[in-house]
């Protein structure tokens, strides 16, 4: 029988290595950032604020560290694939597309219902291929 993956996570531990885990973390961080950001410098500046948080947290998994850069970036400087969606509707898309949530999943971090996730999708598709086709 296959070992079940490790996941990854920054448990309560000594500073340096702490920060160690941390930084083994930032290229996961950053490269959902850039996924989702206009450009890189926005892209960097969400990776700083978010390591910066997760510093002072007691544990913190990697997959929840890619998931607040991806909505930081959408909510503070979005790709111009994702500045044609409403606001709310851009988070459950990026969520989805970037970091590979299902419905279940983005309705799970957003606090919102699976049928408002779907419609919200929807919706920020349909303005993405109506500006697409103007």
């Amino acid at each position: 029988m296959a070992a079940k993956p490790a996941r990854r996570t920054v448990a309560p531990m000594i500073p340096l290595a702490r920060t160690a885990e941390l930084m083994r973390m930032a290229p996961h961080v950053y490269g959902a950032a850039v996924a989702a950001s206009r450009d890189e410098r926005a892209a960097a500046g969400v990776t700083e604020r978010v390591l910066e948080k997760a510093a002072a947290e007691d544990v913190i998994a990697r997959d929840r560290l890619v998931e607040r850069a991806i909505l930081a970036a959408v909510r503070r400087a979005p790709a111009p694939c994702f500045e044609v969606m409403r606001q709310p509707d851009r988070d459950a898309v990026a969520l989805a597309r970037l970091a590979g949530y299902s419905a279940e999943q983005v309705a799970a971090s957003l606090g919102l219902a699976v049928e408002e996730v779907k419609a919200s999708m929807l919706r920020a598709l349909r303005a993405a291929a109506l500006q697409a086709a103007s």
